[in-house]
């Protein structure tokens, strides 16, 4: 949009048009945007500054060593004066001299450029990264093709190739919205006819905000165990990737939150408590990119079990209404990130009653789309939102709009389906590449996110896929051959460790032939999924159909953790249990365990304090049922208390002892063989995921001492484990510390 003129000089001259001020800085300065524009058209934007507060100046405009143009100006409170400059008829191209002069001093000058032909008009000349911004080009010929390039002037990337045409006026009119991942800074945009010879040129800027002050707040700071809290962010980047995590004062992981800022470098996100929580503090730890930044504290209160009752309302008297304003409302979008034409479920909590909500869905800074909803009796609103192919890739800020109270928002992702390598397709929420083996082997790239949770799997009916996740120095993330009990392999889910390029190895295990196959298709499956949380000693309810046929939730375990996981469907699902390790390889997994056809995992052992994945699947991807799942702590036995009786059989083939050891301690580990036989026994002992002893044998005797040295100290994980199908056996366990 240009600026209207105020004031015409003679043909051949200029206008000055002032404006407000800006910041005054210690040397005087002359910023002119853009830098050059087209003769009788031109609009620029001058500011300067770092002049003395209320003090007069001359402003002089030169071309080819003469003045054309002398005004005197005042500064203002800050030091500043702002100028818009438009160029009029007769105005020759070249370049103009812009100087400000006190007591017929020069003290600053700028130069700016009118040219002839066609010029690439962008307003505003500097924006945000996400912002949108307008470009005008004129005196084309009309309705013929060009193509326009936009380059980052510092990387020289080109960031857009596009052919446009003119209308039937000689013009071209769009709009540009910068992504996450564009380079801040000067930016080139150049027009091209169809033999390559540039038509006409612009320049604009792009601007990100400084990570210096992120801003992190909890609303409530304090609450009681199953509640809601709001964790507000500002000043991030623009559409930089967060993640939150609630840790307890002993390190224990409570839950992660994803989310991704809007181009505002806003974002609030909401955790939910467990009931069961303990009362006491939580950290909030706040990473940008996989990098912390800022951190806050959580305090759960125990609640109040002798607040008094309300008093009885009369029949006649309607019911209290509970203000907004105290209600915490959370806002979760699942799935946050899918490919164009995908399905998104908003879902609103913590409303009141009733509650009438307006949804914005903004991109860029405008509002794209508007629903109004009401919240049912529960304070809940579900709403389902689909992308189109018409809608452009990139971050979409959905905000619930309230009359009173918080006003919660998150990140739709809208991803753009890769197809650089392979042909690709979108299926619900994941990416489905298609591609066949050449040479016994496949590469596939892909750009991640950091903390973004990422299943990746690899199915053949043709060879034995293996699958391979390496990081952008090459180095191995992750692999897997088998998985669920089958051929397929798949990586995950687990979460990537930074924000940019990754790749996929993909192989074939031998398959009726020595060499192994060098040809076959594959289907390789690239999903973001969500955690949802879990609670312990509890029946949890799930469900699973063709459209979610798998549930993941979020583990968390200690050091010495012995848990038991065990589902019933009722007979409505052959249920399968899958233990993911936070390098996204299978730690455990069962399908026929349980009653029926459900999956049943006992005495699942852990050696170190971490954050793993339980998924809930069926053997039938495609089956609709459902069922409960249920996660408890097995005792452990500690033998800082005495002696330890272990027994081991086909239905729970290991089980652990712990106790805590000082560096270099000689300690000596005591089996004896109560009673039963085993062919193989496996015996390790670990501190910190780090093994210190390990012993296997074939047939148990009836006394078998282990000594080893303690490296390091901490808490000593012992695991025993049989192998093979056989009679049970019973073992006492102790510990000797000889001095």
């Amino acid at each position: 949009m240009r600026l209207p003129l105020a004031r015409i000089i003679l043909p051949g001259c200029l206008a000055l048009l002032l404006a407000c001020g800006s910041m005054a800085q210690s040397q005087p300065t002359i910023a002119i945007s853009p830098p050059a524009g087209p003769v009788e058209r031109a609009v620029f934007d001058v500011r300067i500054s770092g002049l003395d507060p209320q003090s007069a100046y001359v402003i002089e405009i030169l071309f080819a060593g003469e003045v054309l143009f002398r005004s005197h100006e005042t500064s203002d409170a800050d030091g500043a004066i702002a100028y818009p400059v438009s160029s009029s008829a007769g105005d020759a191209p070249g370049i103009y001299t812009l100087r400000a002069l006190s007591q017929d001093q020069l003290i600053a000058s700028a130069d700016f450029e009118l040219t002839a032909g066609s010029q690439v008009i962008v307003s505003p000349p500097t924006a945000r990264i996400g912002d949108v911004q307008s470009i005008h080009i004129e005196d084309l010929s009309a309705q013929t093709a060009y193509r326009l390039e936009i380059t980052a002037d510092e990387t020289g990337q080109v960031a857009y190739s596009r052919e446009h045409s003119s209308d039937e006026t000689g013009q071209i009119d769009f709009e540009i919205i910068s992504e996450a991942g564009d380079a801040p800074g000067l930016h080139v945009v150049a027009l091209y006819d169809q033999a390559g010879t540039l038509m006409a040129e612009g320049h604009f800027s792009l601007e990100t905000p400084k990570p210096d002050a992120l801003e992190v707040r909890l609303r409530p700071d304090s609450i009681p165990a199953g509640l809601a809290v709001e964790i507000a962010l500002r000043a991030l980047e623009a559409f930089a990737s967060v993640t939150a995590q609630i840790t307890s004062s002993e390190g224990v992981l409570i839950d992660t939150l994803l989310a991704r800022a809007g181009s505002d470098g806003e974002l609030s996100m909401s955790f939910e408590t467990a009931r069961s929580l303990p009362a006491g503090e939580y950290a909030v730890d706040i990473y940008v990119e996989a990098e912390k930044r800022s951190s806050a504290t959580l305090v759960v209160i125990e609640p109040d079990e002798d607040a008094p009752e309300p008093a009885p309302q009369p029949v006649a008297a309607p019911a209290p209404t509970e203000r907004p304003e105290t209600r915490l409302a959370s806002l979760t979008i699942e799935p946050q990130a899918a490919p164009i034409g995908a399905s998104h479920l908003v879902r609103v909590r913590g409303l009141a009653a009733r509650e009438a909500i307006t949804l914005d869905v903004s991109f860029g800074g405008r509002s794209v789309y508007q629903t109004s909803k009401t919240a049912d009796a529960e304070g809940r609103v579900d709403i389902e939102l689909v992308t189109d192919r018409s809608d452009a890739s990139g971050d979409y800020n959905v905000t619930v709009l309230r009359e009173a109270g918080n006003q919660p928002s998150g990140t739709l992702t809208a991803k753009a389906v890769s197809a650089v390598e392979f042909v690709a397709a979108s299926l619900g929420t994941a990416d489905v590449i298609e591609s066949r083996l050449v040479d016994g082997a496949a590469d596939f790239a892909f750009d991640g996110a950091a903390g973004s949770i990422l299943l990746i799997s690899l199915a053949s009916e043709d060879f034995d896929p293996a699958l391979t996740l390496l990081d952008r120095d090459d180095e191995l993330i992750a692999l897997n051959d088998d998985s669920r009990g089958q051929n397929d392999a798949a990586v995950g889910p687990l979460a990537l460790p930074y924000s940019g390029r990754y790749r996929l190895e993909i192989s074939a295990k031998p398959l009726m032939m020595a060499q192994g196959a060098i040809d076959g298709d594959f289907v390789l499956t690239i999903s973001e999924v969500s955690l949802l949380p879990l609670e312990f000693e509890a029946d949890m309810p799930f469900s699973l159909n063709s459209d979610s046929p798998a549930r993941y939730f979020a583990l968390p375990v200690e050091t010495g953790d012995s848990l038991s996981v065990t589902l019933d469907s009722d007979g409505q699902l052959d249920t399968l249990l899958q233990v993911i390790a936070p390098d996204g390889s299978q730690l455990a997994f069962d399908d026929d365990s349980g009653s029926g056809l459900d999956a049943e995992l006992s005495n699942l052992i852990f050696d170190q304090t971490a954050a793993y994945v339980l998924a809930v699947s069926s053997f039938d991807s495609g089956a609709s049922g459902r069922g409960s799942l249920s996660i408890r702590r097995n005792p452990v036995q500690a033998l800082d208390e005495g002696d330890a009786r272990i027994t081991l059989n086909d239905k729970a083939i290991r089980d652990l002892v712990v106790f805590d050891a000082a560096e270099d301690e000689h300690l000596i580990l005591n089996l004896r063989k109560l009673k039963g036989h085993v062919e193989d026994l496996y015996v390790t002992a670990t501190v910190e995921g780090m093994e210190v002893m390990s012993y296997s044998t074939m047939g148990v005797p009836e006394e078998l001492p282990l000594a080893f040295v303690m490296p390091m100290s901490g808490r000593v994980v012992v695991t025993l484990e049989k192998f093979g199908y056989d009679d049970a056996i019973t073992l006492a366990v102790s510990l000797e510390r000889p001095q």
